[in-house]
């Protein structure tokens, strides 16, 4: 509506999301004196993966084998070290009833007809959810020369993989190929290139928590060590990301500050 609206409140909480809350904390110029504000941008490693054919589900066989999904928890770095990369990553899986993508198939005109035909509805797939490592050079900044439509500046990110991203991607896409062939399923396709940072919507970091605050924008209760009244309650927070979907912990994260919050309201500390 670009209507501006002034309110004082007793304890202020900001959850607009990892970029956004960062993003007004820096337009803002408060609660950054330890200068961390805005580095330690994490993502999650998404894409590489495989597609695959189930032999038994060709040509209409057995339609009733196909159609699910599965994931399959980290399992790497557990009880001994991988080669090439440290934490480690998920499986999604998941089989399809649905007609192929034709470019899983290295041929064309008549022939990819009836491979598709064949080839319908036994459809079975493999693809990584993996760790990024935070680091402080990965960071978000206010681009002063370009502005949203409230003009306000936006954010200039700069970020990208690492070689520990890239090497567990390539075991991960082994490791699925292999499963894939001792399973018996005849392999189509392979990727190994990650999608670029951002596409899996699980940004995490740059408003990270910790004991010093010279090291650290928040508290372990989500509260700023610069203004005591300020709580930052999203995934901004995190100081790593793991392999998992980051929303479960944002919440439990939440709780666990609230119940802080609404104790330290009850004892006059803000």
């Amino acid at each position: 509506s670009r209507r501006e609206m002034s309110i004082k409140a007793r304890v202020v909480i900001l959850a607009a999301g990892c970029l956004e809350s960062t993003r007004l904390l820096l337009n803002s110029g408060i609660a950054n004196s330890s200068g961390v504000l805005g580095h330690y941008l994490i993502d999650q490693v998404y894409g590489p993966g495989i597609v695959c054919s189930v032999p038994e589900a060709r040509d209409g066989k057995a339609p009733e084998l196909m159609g699910g999904g599965a994931l399959v928890p980290r399992f790497r770095n557990l009880d001994k070290p991988s080669k090439g990369f440290i934490r480690g990553y998920a499986l999604n899986v998941s089989s399809s009833p649905r007609p192929m993508d034709p470019r899983n198939f290295a041929t064309y005109g008549e022939d990819l007809q009836k491979k598709l035909d064949s080839y319908n509805g036994s459809g079975f797939s493999m693809s990584m959810m993996g760790e990024v490592l935070a680091h402080s050079q990965h960071h978000v900044s206010i681009d002063k020369n370009t502005v949203d439509a409230w003009n306000i500046p936006v954010l200039h990110i700069e970020t990208q993989y690492t070689d520990n991203e890239f090497n567990m991607a390539r075991d991960a896409v082994d490791t699925s190929i292999a499963m894939a062939e001792a399973a018996g399923f005849e392999v189509l396709s392979r990727n190994y290139d990650p999608n670029p940072p951002g596409y899996s919507i699980h940004e995490l970091g740059t408003c990270r928590m910790g004991d010093d605050p010279k090291t650290s924008v928040l508290n372990k209760w989500n509260q700023s060590h610069d203004i005591k009244n300020l709580f930052v309650l999203d995934g901004s927070s995190f100081v790593s990301g793991g392999w998992q979907n980051p929303t479960m912990t944002i919440l439990s994260l939440s709780m666990r500050a609230s119940e802080y919050m609404a104790e330290q309201m009850r004892q006059g500390n803000l």
